[in-house]
This record gives structure tokens, sequence and C-alpha cells, in this order.
């Protein structure tokens, strides 16, 4: 288990900043980060990561380009790409290679449900890069089951971002200031308990201190996204923000 997954969104503020941000949160201890590739039209994503999607897509943050700065090396956490099915198979052939280079570990591609395109799904995880299961607040369990399983657990000698399943904690848009009511997220943790060991990540209207260390005596990791996006573009330090929230 990861004591904490946080999101940003590449090319916020700008694509020439993100290797030295990466490199930031390889130096707090950050092993595995989401990244978000910027989309115009997102499905989930609340006001603040729109706003940064469309700073990154005005500063020129095309999924090629982002790929392309990923691939320059330097320090990096593992990371999770975030993204949409349009922008994937718009680079066709050239998507496997222009991933290679980079620390791009697996993808959340949050618009393409288990077998709706399986060759392109499986030629992704026979190359390295399998597709983080998603299980929102209505998925049951005999569904949940399912979708673990169509996209499973590598195991233990695999890095977390390509083993762990995401928890959507609550109903609606990510950040969008709603309370996130952490009890019925803990009986959904216990309920997947009995289906997989795999690991798990919880995300949506997480930010507090006190909210993420409850996530993790649920055996989970909590994922931080629109107050950590929200920090950064106001001038708050990476360190100063994550520092409180890495305990």
């Amino acid at each position: 288990m990861e004591p904490i997954l946080p999101f940003i969104t590449a090319g916020d503020p700008d694509l020439a900043a993100l290797p030295a941000l990466l490199a930031a949160f390889t130096a707090l201890g950050v092993r595995t980060l989401e990244l978000g590739l910027p989309h115009s039209d997102p499905v989930a994503d609340g006001p603040v990561l729109q706003a940064a999607a469309q700073r990154a897509l005005a500063g020129g943050a095309s999924p090629r380009r982002v790929l392309l700065v990923l691939a320059q090396g330097g320090p990096s956490p593992d990371l999770v790409l975030f993204t949409y099915f349009n922008p994937l198979l718009q680079l066709g052939g050239e998507l496997i290679p222009l991933l290679r280079p980079t620390p791009v570990k697996a993808l959340l591609v949050v618009d393409l449900p288990p077998g709706e395109e399986p060759e392109w799904e499986a030629g992704l995880r026979a190359a390295g890069y399998p597709i983080v299961p998603l299980l929102s607040p209505t998925t049951p369990p005999e569904r949940a089951r399912q979708l673990m399983a169509a996209r499973p657990d590598p195991g233990p000698g695999h890095p977390f971002a390509q083993r762990f399943a995401y928890v959507v904690a609550r109903m609606g848009v990510t950040g969008d200031g709603q309370a996130t009511d952490l009890g019925p997220v803990q009986a959904r943790i216990q309920a997947l308990r009995t289906l997989s060991d795999r690991p798990l990540a919880v995300g949506f209207g997480l930010d507090h201190p006190d909210l993420l260390a409850r996530v993790r005596a649920m055996g989970a990791t909590p994922v931080v996204g629109s107050a950590l996006v929200q920090a950064l573009h106001q001038g708050q330090s990476l360190e100063a923000f994550l520092g409180p929230r890495l305990i």
C-alpha cells in the first residue's frame, strides 16, 4: 500500500515545468503518481481539474508532447496515465513506442469499459501497460469481481501502479466541494476484500489530512487531486502541501 497517490495535470502550469515537478515528488518519497493528460471534454473532472486541463491545452500540452517530455528522463515516480480513450486512439501505432522510454507503468482510461476494445487493451497489457480497474459507488460486488478479473492484478512482484484498483468514493465529479462520507467507502472496501487482496486506492473529494489518515486506516491508498492542483496553481509549494498529508 502506498501512503498517498497524488494527481496532477500534465502541462499545468506548463510542460517545461513537468520534469522538475516529477523530481520534486520523488524527493518527497512519492513512489506512484497519477498524471492526467489534458482533455477538452472531461467526464468526471470537476471545475479545478477542468481549469487545469484548459491551461495545459492552451500551452500546447498535446498527448504526444507530454509523452515526449516524459521520455527525456530524470527522477520520477511510477506514473499512472489518467486519460480518455480518444487521445490514445489518435496516437494509433505510435502509442506503445511513445510510452516505452517514459516512467508510465499503467493507464487509467475512464471511458473505456472492459471488453469494449479487447484486442487493443490486450496489446497494451502485453507490452507492460495494464489498465487500472475503476470501481464506482454503484458497482455491485459481482460486477466488481468481473471488472478486476478483466483487468487482473499481475501480482506482488509488480509495482503498485500496475496492481491497484481505483475505488471512486462518491457520485459526482472530482473536488466539487461535497463532503465525502467515508462510512459507505469503508463498507465497500470490506466487501472488496472478500473478492480480492489486490491494493486499493480511494479517490474523489479527499483533501484534509484526517480524511487521508482514515482511508489509510482502512488499508487503502488515498488519492489527492483537485486540492493539490489548486494549491500548486495558487503558488503553494509541493512540500508545504504534501508534507502534512504524507504522515
